[in-house]
């Protein structure tokens, strides 16, 4: 699973690269609104068009519905016994690294810093979110500020 992390992360870099390099692209800025021919069938939803700007073109939705699950439980029980953090980190943990995996690093930032103000002696989530904060700087991107990480995409089945 770790040389799975490693091979997303290294082909984000990779792609931030290649758009840096590439200078007869246009630059958008984060406010353009994406252009449609009003003699087009295609509508695009501007929150969309935002969101699909700022992802990873590697992002996959993918089904968090039993990890979302385990996280409120794990809230639930920790709001009973507030000595109980390590559960509710761990379940942050679990979906962050799915989220990773599946080149959803912006939400998965999220599930990060949530996790680690409950644990943040979890070596192995210090050094993710350690490495993806170093890749957004690296392709020349601002990592969502803490607080305003997107939800996971949406999976339909």
């Amino acid at each position: 699973m770790k040389k799975l992390l490693i091979l997303s992360l290294s082909a984000l870099v990779s792609i931030g690269c290649n758009q840096a390099a590439n200078t007869n692209q246009p630059v958008q800025k984060p406010n353009d609104q994406p252009i449609v021919s009003s003699h087009s069938d295609l509508q695009v939803n501007p929150n969309q068009a935002k969101n699909a700007s700022t992802e990873s073109p590697m992002a996959k939705p993918i089904d968090v519905s039993e990890m979302t699950g385990e996280i409120e439980r794990a809230e639930k029980e920790y709001k009973k016994n507030p000595k109980e953090k390590n559960g509710l980190a761990k379940a942050y943990f679990g979906r962050a690294f799915q989220l990773t995996e599946a080149a959803q690093y912006r939400a998965a930032l999220g599930d990060f810093r949530k996790g680690l103000k409950l644990n943040p002696t979890d070596a192995d989530a210090k050094a993710m979110h350690d490495r993806i904060i170093e890749i957004f700087k690296s392709i020349g991107r601002e990592p969502p500020k803490e607080g305003e990480e997107p939800p996971p995409l949406p999976f339909k089945n």
